[in-house]
């Protein structure tokens, strides 16, 4: 038997348990540590919160706005000018030319007619005007319709780049004109230097062949006039790459001009002054165009006048435009 009190054995005598005899003691303050809560690593109890998790969303992005400074107002006045809405007009027009000459090409039998007329007697039996007018005919039924899709997509976008530029300058609203004709303007000059630079180096390698074949033939009698055409094929060869020389630092002047026009309109920034070289090369081009255009008239017919007329307009405005952007620049007190 044990006491029920504090659990010590009983005596076996039946007496009480020692702590029924002993006097009652004062309670004692003991101190129990608080019990610690369990952790639980499992689900989250019902109240339980997740916070939210601002992280995980991506940063809101705003458009920079760039203050308007007086070069806009410059270069607006500049694409709104009667000279460049007269230059997009004629540009336009010249591509309607375009397109009409190539629907209406000459006949191949004028044509080898007008070539044998201007040949040395001693050409035309080098040369057969069969062989030449057949040629001529294929390559007029097979490029005909090519090059018409060509002048509406590459011609389409040149003049409305002009466009675009010109109504975004002339709108009251927009503070600045739009940099998307200039980037067109770009692409296609990257493009015309490419594609001039490898036609002029086909042209120069085929003439250079053709130089090789007649000089390591014995024409008799002819030798003195095949040493002449072997000599203009090299006159030829030289003046290509001269040319070429020159086309590919006009290019390239046009690129750097056009690219400090978009940056001058997307910054504010002070644009640099055009090329003189520009302006010098656009008016010698109109002069030699103008001079060709008779010649085209008599060789492919009159139909070509409007087309060569308009591109010497479009040359001589070219030059002026140089010459209008750099006054303008200098008016401003903005020429560097």
């Amino acid at each position: 038997m044990y006491c029920t009190n504090c659990g010590r054995k009983l005596p076996e005598d039946g007496s009480p348990c020692v702590c029924r005899r002993q006097p009652a003691q004062p309670e004692q303050q003991t101190y129990t540590q608080p019990v610690q809560p369990q952790q639980n690593y499992g689900a989250p109890t019902q109240n339980f919160q997740m916070p939210p998790q601002y992280y995980a969303q991506p940063p809101v992005q705003y458009p920079v706005q760039r203050p308007i400074t007086p070069v806009h107002g410059v270069l607006k006045s500049f694409f709104a000018s009667p000279l460049f809405l007269i230059t997009a007009i004629l540009f336009s027009a010249n591509l309607l030319f375009q397109i009409i000459a190539s629907l209406f090409p000459p006949d191949p039998a004028y044509i080898v007619n007008q070539i044998y007329s201007s040949l040395p007697y001693e050409m035309q039996f080098i040369i057969s005007p069969g062989d030449l007018y057949s040629a001529l005919s294929d390559a007029q039924s097979g490029t005909t319709v090519g090059t018409v899709i060509g002048m509406l997509i590459t011609g389409g976008l040149m003049a409305a780049a002009y466009w675009i530029t010109y109504i975004s300058a002339k709108k009251p609203s927009i503070p600045a004109a739009k940099t998307a004709g200039l980037t067109i303007m770009k692409v296609f000059s990257i493009i015309s230097l490419v594609v001039m630079s490898l036609a002029e180096v086909l042209c120069v390698v085929l003439a250079v062949i053709f130089g090789v074949a007649l000089a390591g033939n014995d024409y008799g009698y002819m030798d003195e006039m095949m040493s002449v055409i072997f000599g203009i094929l090299i006159a030829a060869c030289i003046i290509g790459f001269v040319v070429l020389i020159f086309e590919i630092i006009y290019e390239a002047k046009v690129i750097k001009m056009l690219n400090s026009a978009k940056n001058a309109m997307l910054t504010g920034m002070i644009p640099n002054k055009a090329s003189m070289f520009v302006a010098v090369i656009c008016f010698i081009s109109a002069a030699v165009s103008f001079f060709s255009v008779f010649g085209d008239a008599v060789l492919y017919g009159w139909i070509r006048v409007p087309l060569g007329l308009t591109s010497v307009a479009l040359n001589v405005l070219y030059g002026l435009l140089v010459l209008q952007f750099n006054k303008m620049l200098k008016n401003a007190g903005m020429a560097r």
